[in-house]
């Protein structure tokens, strides 16, 4: 079986072609880059395969949408408004962006490929974490901090004795 062609290009290049595909029923794959959805995903690491996104999108559910500035982003939902519009916030984030809107949404994650193995975003272990990630928003800034005290140590540590 020939192996997939790997090639570093902007999403704004191949904006086109994902929502062509995905509104033809097709999955497009990308593999994820920068860290606000850690430690769900790491970027250069991991791959999402994009599908097409329901007309209505719940809690939890991972868009690939474009922000007004014109900047691509893959992050959580973590509310749905009233006026239907959602509030998004990466994993590895504390401040949620609202006014997302739904001509916004390109594509939606519909598994993820997470250190070789894949995994469809319903499954029970993954559904579980995203809620007790997103249940933790409120200390997730605390945590993240918290959890970067060691690394932060051991680079002192490690210019002191250099």
């Amino acid at each position: 079986m020939a192996q997939p062609v790997r090639k570093q290009v902007w999403l704004s290049e191949i904006d086109p072609l994902i929502r062509k595909t995905v509104a033809s029923g097709g999955i497009f794959r990308i593999t994820v880059t920068g860290t606000s959805n850690q430690p769900t995903l790491k970027g250069g690491r991991d791959e999402v395969t994009l599908s097409r996104a329901g007309e209505t999108l719940r809690r939890y559910d991972l868009p690939l949408y474009r922000r007004d500035n014109g900047q691509y982003v893959l992050h959580r939902i973590v509310a749905v408004r009233r006026d239907g519009t959602y509030t998004c916030c990466g994993d590895h984030q504390w401040h949620p962006e609202p006014g997302i809107r739904r001509d916004q949404i390109i594509a939606c994650v519909s598994s993820i490929c997470r250190k070789g193995r894949e995994f469809p975003v319903t499954a029970r272990s993954y559904r579980l974490w995203v809620r007790v990630w997103c249940f933790l928003l409120p200390l997730r800034g605390v945590l993240i901090r918290v959890c970067h005290v060691p690394a932060k140590l051991r680079r002192l540590f490690k210019r002191q004795s250099g």
